[in-house]
C-alpha cells in the first residue's frame, strides 16, 4: 500500500471509524483493502531460535495471507520488531498522537517485496490454514534470583498438509496476550491459545 492509498482509507475512515474500537477499526481497514485489491501487511512477528543465531524469520500477516521470509544475516542483530507487531498503517490507524507524516518512506512495507528473490520465502493463504495455535514459552524459562522470566513463545500454523512451528521472542513481539489478541483480530481462523 502507498501513502496515498492509505490517505484514501483515511478520508473513508473519517465518518466510519470515530465511534469504533481498536480492532474494529483494523478490521474495517482489512475489508477496505481487500475490497479495493490492496494486500497490506496488518501485523508482522519476529521469529527466532537459538537465541537468534538459528534460522530466524519475518511472519508477515497480510490481509490475505502470512509471508514467511528469511532475515538477512545483520537483521537477526539489529531487529527491534514493531511496537506490539503492529505494521506501519495499523499502528498509524490505532495511535491518537502519530500523524501521517511521521511514517519513514523505508518503514512501509509491500508484501510482494517481502517474498523478494530469496527461494526459502515462502507464503501460506489464509484459506488453506486449518488451525492457529499460541502457547506460552513454558519450554524456554530463565531462572534467577527473582523469578522466572518467559524469553519467548511459540506459534503453530496447521494446514492440511503441513504443519510450521515459530519460536516468536517476547522482547520483539509483545507479550503473549498481546501477541493472542491481534493475531484472533486479524485472522480468519480461530486462534487458540494454551
Amino acid at each position: 500500500m502507498k501513502t496515498a492509498e492509505f490517505e484514501q482509507f483515511l478520508k473513508f475512515a473519517e465518518d466510519h471509524l470515530s465511534d469504533k474500537s481498536d480492532p474494529e477499526k483494523i478490521q474495517t481497514f482489512i475489508s477496505w483493502c481487500k475490497k479495493n485489491g490492496i494486500e497490506e501487511v496488518i501485523l508482522r512477528l519476529s521469529s527466532e531460535n537459538k537465541g537468534g543465531l538459528g534460522k530466524n524469520f519475518f511472519l508477515d500477516f497480510t490481509t490475505s495471507r502470512i509471508i514467511v521470509s528469511k532475515k538477512k544475516f545483520m537483521r537477526k542483530f539489529v531487529d527491534v520488531g514493531y511496537t506490539a507487531g503492529m505494521a506501519p498503517f495499523s499502528y498509524t490507524l490505532l495511535s491518537k498522537n502519530l500523524k501521517l507524516s511521521d511514517l519513514r518512506k523505508g518503514s512501509v512495507i509491500n508484501p510482494e517485496d517481502i517474498l523478494g528473490k530469496d527461494r526459502s520465502n515462502f507464503f501460506i493463504p489464509y484459506s488453506e490454514i486449518q488451525e492457529v495455535i499460541i502457547r506460552k514459552g513454558l519450554e524456554s524459562i530463565v531462572t534467577n534470583m527473582l523469578g522466572s522470566i518467559i524469553t519467548r513463545n511459540f506459534l503453530t500454523v496447521k494446514t492440511s498438509s503441513k504443519k510450521y512451528d515459530y519460536g516468536l521472542p517476547v522482547n520483539k513481539n509483545g507479550t503473549f496476550e498481546q501477541i493472542h489478541y491481534w493475531l484472533g483480530v486479524i485472522m480468519p481462523v480461530k486462534v487458540l491459545a494454551r
